[in-house]
């Protein structure tokens, strides 16, 4: 038997290792080479012909050369030759960093193919972070958020129908300022409203909030230019008329000129001054959409329809939510508590305007979404849990990738194992590695994410985009993404990491002796993640499905109304300065003259648009007045006139329509629709019955009853609604509805024209068809859709490339073991349909695993999808069959590659 030591010894000479190391690593090595010998020998070779092997192998396979120059890569570097520990935490993250950059550095096509795959995942949680982050964690850039609440009033007597919340009468809200103590401060705002601005005598629609002076200093906000309003300000009428610009439509409409403040401009006709420009960002205290400027509460008439002009001395004109700034040491409870006890003092005061009403106080952080928190809310965490969703498979993708490349580089880590490093530096070491390529692929992955936020962004509607909330890109994006690169290091890198510090030197040496290719349990491992990734994007797959088609469904609904041939102009004349002798002129001029308008088939007018019905609560059924004690009766209220409900297709279940006798001098009359009818007058006729408004003086008698439509979104529950004769409730603030005989869009021009030669400085930019009225309403809900097939077929992409990616590194590892099946006389559709069954097993217990896992969520969605059912056979059928095919696709191309293995080649390699 040779003397293996005595060699080993002499090749080690000057390699300067301590002693006690280099006794360790030839024993190690002796164990190594007289098990090679002991095989050859076994295998037949003479005594010479196994001595000179085992030589030969000594140079080469078992890296002698690298031993030999060990001194000299501890000098360089400590982390490279696997010395112990320096003691020192940042000498030895500095030496790790180091190492793992060179290490990335010499294999730039694996770096490359990790850091975009994270680069993928990072960038799509970074995205809908950034959108989640503006719009649900900190949608309002205000001082102290959580001293701030959000004051409401409510009906005691709640139904379904009488929605949750409602605004406050002007008069109503300085009561509550005046008789409450828990508010150190207490404002209030209006809605965001549209009005007409003009500059330099051009006319356009924006939108206004009306407030009080202490608004600004409520919310903590400093101008970005200029001031805010002074309390003299709103103290009394007749004061100088002053307003405050958004900072969004002064870059917008002004072009972020620098002289602004002190510019005079006109709204609703009425000369403003601009005082000030509001914080940059801020945007009101709705999340989503916001006004483009602010006026005091002494300016409602001016910029109010005329409806509502008295808002300011009528109790019973809802105007205001009010916000309060809690005085310290006080909660949002006690606030209530005290507010309550106001609100029934008023209830007893005032009946009339009062009764049945009661307050109730939000956090602002909850107030700022309005009736679109639940759908929000939803959205939001279902986007997050999809994206987290795609990272998941990224992560199964690199870990992968990892594992294979740990089983290339087991030689390596043997040596540094037997040159002394333990197992915790070895782990913090490949650690180092993963987390290095997990900040790589996090810095493109915010690039990337930014990128697709403002790609997301610029698809908001043109008209409105200054309107809606801004992407803010903080110190919590930034912090978001740099915690989900090192959580995705880790995470990817820790099994990989904790398999390669695990082993002996000995145990390494003669694996390479006695196998090739991975171990049964790396290639379990790797099918293990292959299967969840599988899983995982059928999962989003048929959740994209599921959403798509609940989309079609919606757009095939009903509303109750024809919208093909339809066009609506937002006109509201009363904002041009018309009086009510002038505006009703108006409105009969243009009916006429767009009749004769050729492919016209009939003009109305509404003061509600489609979809954006105004309910009020507070009706009074005739003969049942003790009802209206125990429930809040509420219904959507629309003033029409003429020819609407021709207009619009609805048809009458009986009674009549409106017509040119019904005016001012005749009896008030409405038409109620089938839901109101049914509801209030079961099994009667309920036509000549009466009801009363909230706030009316007097009876209403019921002409007629109207098919029921959907009045504030599609597929609604069914509600109650009331229609109004224009000629008997003067409003100057008008829609103009016209119907054509074919496509509208041919028609919108003349239209334009008729109007303009009556009044060219009337504002006409806001004009939509009925078509563009539904689409804007699934506006949110076709981006959430469009965002889940992305992130879907994101998903199928990376694990079709994991899939591709490790098999065809199988059937590199394997040619030795095809090699002989393919001499022992295996065709080649023998090897392809191996290989292929191999990859397709691991494919089937994905969808297996993936199609239950997508029948509960479809569950869990399912209050949430319209006319699909959550196990719908189209849905997991269709995605299933897409990810099979992608999948054969990529386990077939490794098997066809198998099938030209060379069985003498690869013999001779092995």
């Amino acid at each position: 038997m040779p003397e293996w030591k005595d060699e080993i010894r002499r090749r080690l000479a000057g390699s300067n290792l301590r002693p006690e190391r280099e006794a360790e690593i030839i024993d190690e090595l002796a164990a190594h080479l007289e098990d090679k010998y002991d095989q050859l020998r076994a295998g037949g070779a003479s005594h010479g012909e196994a001595v000179r092997s085992v030589i030969a192998e000594l140079g080469v396979t078992d890296l002698l050369p690298e031993l030999q120059a060990s001194e000299e890569f501890v000098r360089e570097d400590a982390a490279l030759d696997g010395a112990a520990s320096t003691g020192q935490w940042f000498v030895d993250f500095l030496q790790d960093f180091r190492y793992a950059a060179r290490t990335l550095r010499k294999s730039l096509g694996f770096t490359a193919v990790v850091v975009l795959t994270l680069a993928l995942g990072i960038g799509a949680n970074t995205a809908i972070f950034t959108i989640v982050d503006t719009l649900v964690l900190n949608p309002l850039p205000v001082a102290k958020i959580g001293e701030l609440g959000a004051v409401n009033t409510t009906q005691k007597k709640m139904t379904a129908q009488s929605g949750e919340l409602q605004l406050i009468s002007f008069l109503n809200f300085k009561d509550f300022r005046d008789r409450t103590h828990s508010f150190r401060r207490l404002a209030a705002h209006s809605n965001p409203m549209a009005i007409t601005m003009t500059e330099e005598g051009e006319a356009h629609r924006i939108f206004v909030e009306i407030v009080t002076a202490n608004y600004f200093d409520t919310l903590g906000l400093r101008p970005f230019m200029g001031r805010f309003f002074f309390s003299s300000e709103d103290a009394t009428r007749g004061v100088p008329a002053v307003a405050v610009l958004g900072y969004s439509a002064w870059q917008s409409r002004f072009g972020g000129a620098s002289d602004i403040v002190g510019r005079t401009i006109k709204l609703n006709n009425t000369p403003f001054t601009i005082i000030g420009i509001g914080s940059k960002g801020f945007k009101g205290l709705y999340a989503v959409f916001g006004p483009d400027i602010w006026v005091t509460s002494m300016m409602a008439e001016q910029v109010l329809p005329a409806q509502q002009r008295n808002a300011l001395n009528d109790r019973a004109i809802p105007l205001f939510t009010g916000i309060g700034r809690l005085a310290p040491g006080r909660t949002l409870a006690q606030a209530q508590s005290e507010m309550s006890i106001v609100a029934s003092a008023l209830e007893k005061e005032y009946p009339d305007a009062n009764g049945g009403q009661s307050v109730t106080i939000r956090p602002l952080t909850e107030a700022a979404y309005g009736p679109e928190r639940q759908p929000l809310m939803f959205g939001s965490a279902l986007l997050m849990a999809i994206v987290g969703l795609v990272l998941l498979i990224a992560c199964c993708n690199v870990a992968n990738l990892l594992l294979s490349r740990a089983a290339a580089r087991r030689q390596e880590i043997a040596v540094r194992m037997a040159l002394g490093a333990g197992r915790g530096r070895l782990l913090r070491q490949l650690l180092t590695e993963s987390v290095l390529l997990g900040l790589l692929g996090g810095l493109f992955g915010f690039l990337f994410g930014y990128a697709g936020c403002q790609y997301l962004w610029s698809l908001r509607p043109a008209a409105y985009a200054q309107n809606l909330a801004d992407l803010r890109i903080n110190p919590s994006v930034f912090g978001f993404a740099f915690l989900v690169s090192v959580l995705t290091g880790l995470f990817f890198g820790i099994v990989p990491a904790l398999r390669s510090s695990r082993a002996s030197v000995s145990e390494i040496l003669k694996e390479e002796t006695h196998t090739v290719g991975r171990s049964r349990g790396r290639i379990s491992l790797a099918n293990a993640l292959l299967a969840g990734q599988v899983a995982v994007s059928l999962v989003l797959l048929v959740v994209a499905a599921l959403v798509l088609q609940s989309i079609e469904h919606e757009y095939a609904i009903d509303p109750g109304f024809q919208t093909k041939y339809l066009t609506l102009f937002m006109l509201y004349p009363g904002q041009a300065g018309y009086d009510r002798s002038r505006t009703e002129q108006f409105y009969k001029q243009v009916s006429e003259r767009i009749a004769g308008v050729p492919g016209i088939s009939s003009v109305s007018w509404a003061a509600n648009l489609p979809l954006w019905g105004r309910k009020e609560t507070g009706l009074t059924i005739e003969g049942q007045e003790q009802r209206k004690k125990s429930e809040a009766l509420s219904a959507v209220v629309n003033t029409v006139d003429l020819d609407y409900f021709a207009t619009l297709g609805i048809p009458f279940i009986e009674g009549r329509d409106f017509t040119k006798d019904d005016r001012d001098t005749s009896t008030p009359v409405a038409i109620v629709n089938e839901t109101l009818a049914g509801k209030y007058w079961p099994g009667q006729d309920p036509l000549g019955k009466r009801l009363q408004l909230p706030g009316g003086k007097e009876y209403l008698q019921i002409i007629g009853v109207a098919k029921t439509a959907n009045y504030q979104s599609l597929g609604e529950t069914p509600q109650a609604c009331v229609y109004l004769p224009l000629r008997q409730n003067y409003n100057d603030a008008m829609i103009l509805y016209v119907g054509t005989e074919r496509d509208p869009s041919l028609t919108i021009a003349a239209v334009q024209n008729e109007v303009r030669s009556l009044d060219p400085t009337l504002p006409m930019e806001d004009v939509r068809t009925g078509t563009k009225v539904i689409d804007q309403a699934l506006w949110g809900a076709k981006i959430g859709v469009g965002l889940l097939g992305i992130f879907g077929l994101l998903a199928l992409g990376l694990a079709s490339v994991g899939l591709y990616g490790t098999m065809a590194y199988s059937v590199s590892q394997r040619r030795r073991e095809i090699g002989v099946r393919m001499a022992l006389g295996a065709g080649q559709g023998d090897v392809s349909l191996l290989i292929l069954r191999q990859g397709m097993a691991v494919v089937f217990s994905g969808i297996a695993l993936g199609g239950a896992l997508a029948f509960l969520i479809g569950r869990a969605l399912s209050r949430f999808l319209y006319g699909v059912s959550a196990s719908d056979p189209f849905s997991l059928g269709g995605a299933s069959l897409v990810l099979l095919t992608v999948a054969f696709v990529a386990c077939y191309l490794p098997a066809r590659s198998a099938t030209h293995v060379d069985p003498l080649v690869a013999l001779r390699e092995a």
